[in-house]
This record gives C-alpha cells, structure tokens and sequence, in this order.
C-alpha cells in the first residue's frame, strides 16, 4: 500500500471510528439530552443529577415542574398531576443555589409551554452572592447549540461509566414510574427523635447574631436576578411557591448558632416580595406543627419523608396554608418563635 493510500485509509477508519462514537452516544443517550431513553431504563444518581435533569428538562412530556432542592426530591408528580392538575417533572437539584434552579427553569421555558411551577423557597438557596451555583454546570448540556455537544461526546464518562450503566438496564421504559422515582429517597430506618435531638446541642449559649443585612440583600439579589425574572416574564405560568417544613428542632439550630433572627428576616423579604406578583400562589408550611414536631417524619434536621411531600401536594390545592399578606407570616413567625424558644431557653427574641 502506497503512503498516500496508507494516509487516505487511516484518516477514513479515523473518521468512521469518530462517527461511531458519535451515533453510540445519541442513540444510547445516557442523559437523554436528545431524546428520551426508548430501551433502557434510565439510572437516575444523585452524583449526575446536573446532568440528567438537563435532558429530562429537554425531553420529557410535561406542562408543569417542581423545581427546589433535595425537599422536592420526594415529590412524586403523579401526586401533583391529581391533586393539581398538568403533568409535572421534577427537576430538583440537591444542595441547589437559586441560579442551580433558574437554569432548570430556563430550559423547561425554552423548551415547554409550562402552566405552573412548584418552587420549594429554601433560605440556604438564596443566603449565597446570586451567581453562586452548587457546582460548575455543564452548560453544552443546557443550551440548544450542537457545536459544542462535543464535550458530551466524546466524554470518557460518558462512554465508559454511564452508556455502561444505560445498557445494563436494557428493558421498556414506563416514563410515569420514573417521574416518579427518579432522585427519590427513602431511608430503610428513620434515626428517631433521639438522634435528632442530639445532633442540636441545646445546652450551648447563643454566639453572636449572624449578619442579617448581608443575608437580606443575598436573598434580594437572588430573588431579583434568578427568581422574579421567570415569574414577571410568564404571567400566564402560576407559580406555586412555598416556604418547606423543616423540623423544629431545625429551627432550634438556627437559635443555636445565630441565624434564627436572620432566617425570620429573610422569610419577610422573601414574602413581601413575592406576595406583589399576581401570578404566584404562596405556601407557608414551617408553622404546621403536626408535621414539623413529629420527628418520625424526618430523615435528619430537614429532610422529611414523602409523606410530607404527598400532602403538601393536596394542601396547595385546597388553599390549606396559603399566604395572602403579611400578616398571616408574622402570625406563624410568632407560633413558631415560641416553640423554639421553649427547646432552647437561651434564646431570646
């Protein structure tokens, strides 16, 4: 064989081998960023929830999202399709900052006519510099350009650890299962009030206050750059927001260390501001204390199980614990404010 031909034939196997590559990764499409997956079952992981929430934002059937944090991650959308109506998606993001959640948003607006959103209002999502995110998004995944689908091509964990773990879940996909257990948890054994108590040291004196101002105009910041953009540029979506039930004994921490005062603080700027937007539907559920004080509901400090989750669903469509003004915050502020006081004496308001 001449050079020339040796030249021509190494550069055609070259480019045949790359075309493969090409075509095993957007037919198996692990993240299903093309399409959805159509003979596997998808392993959903925490570890990779950056990336498949992007495909399932881009390649799902929905008319409605539940965007938050690891509180919406037992969310079950069949629970919100019946108690609210739609079909939902979730597209939580554990440990997710507000801009986390704004580009989620971002895609299922850019991609779906979406007629409601259900938004779980952490404070730690917003007590960051707004453009703070959990981690470095893959943003050739998110956006809507082929050029640059290469990094997800040719990506050595893509072809070696998740197009492996796809295939060996070959079988028929039931898309209503998965909505419904992707990034799901539910722990074999709850921890029990005893080790929840203990993970709060009720007998350590207050430190000083946290800074209040720089948290206020964190969550400002949050709310005007990766929240309210979405709401005021959707006034047909119906925004579903809601405050989540942590524990008592969380808010029993926040005393602890400092930050109660804050968090109230916080919870009143974030209330004001979104009661002034008429397309959004606000939810308080720290002051249901059959919830909130029964720590057999709870994983750890915050984290409750799907129980929870379901009910809330069904609250938010009889209006049960809807917000309208501020004067119903400040009468759970002042419900649960005593509570906390009584779990830490030393804390005083």
């Amino acid at each position: 064989m001449t050079r020339k031909r040796w030249s021509l034939f190494t550069g055609a196997m070259l480019a045949l081998s790359l075309f493969l590559i090409v075509a095993l990764v957007v037919i198996v499409d692990p993240f299903e960023i093309y399409h959805r997956a159509w003979f596997y079952n998808p392993p959903y992981e925490s570890k990779t929830q950056m990336y498949s929430a992007a495909g399932v934002a881009k390649s799902y059937t929905y008319d409605s999202i539940i965007i938050g944090s690891s509180m919406t991650e037992n969310c079950r959308p069949s629970i919100y399709d019946d108690a609210l109506g739609g079909r939902f998606v979730k597209l939580s993001m554990n440990a997710g900052q507000s801009l986390d959640h704004a580009k989620m948003m971002d895609i299922a607006f850019r991609t779906h006519d979406v007629r409601r959103v259900v938004y779980g209002m952490d404070f730690f999502s917003f007590s960051l510099y707004y453009t703070n995110q959990k981690a470095v998004t893959p943003d050739y995944l998110y956006d809507s350009s082929l050029f640059n689908d290469v990094q997800y091509w040719f990506n050595q964990s893509v072809l070696f650890s998740q197009i492996p773990k796809a295939l060996a879940r070959i079988g028929t996909p039931d898309e209503n299962k998965t909505r419904d257990s992707m990034y799901a948890w539910e722990p074999p054994e709850m921890p029990g009030e005893e080790a929840l108590r203990a993970l709060v040291n009720l007998s350590t004196p207050m430190p000083a206050q946290a800074d209040t101002a720089r948290a206020l105009e964190f969550a400002r910041l949050g709310l005007e750059h990766n929240l309210l953009p979405f709401i005021r540029a959707h006034r047909d979506t119906t925004f579903t927001i809601f405050f989540p039930p942590y524990s008592l004994l969380y808010w029993a921490s926040q005393a602890e260390n400092g930050n109660l005062d804050s968090c109230i603080a916080q919870k009143r700027l974030m209330a004001e501001t979104l009661l002034a937007e008429p397309n959004v539907e606000l939810f308080d559920f720290q002051a249901r204390f059959d919830w909130i004080g029964d720590y057999s509901l709870y994983y750890d400090l915050i984290h409750y199980v799907s129980v929870v989750n379901n009910q809330m669903a069904y609250a938010m469509a009889d209006g049960v614990c809807r917000i309208t003004d501020m004067t119903q915050i400040e009468k759970n502020n002042q419900a649960l404010l005593p509570a906390v006081a009584a779990l830490f004496p030393q804390h005083k308001n």
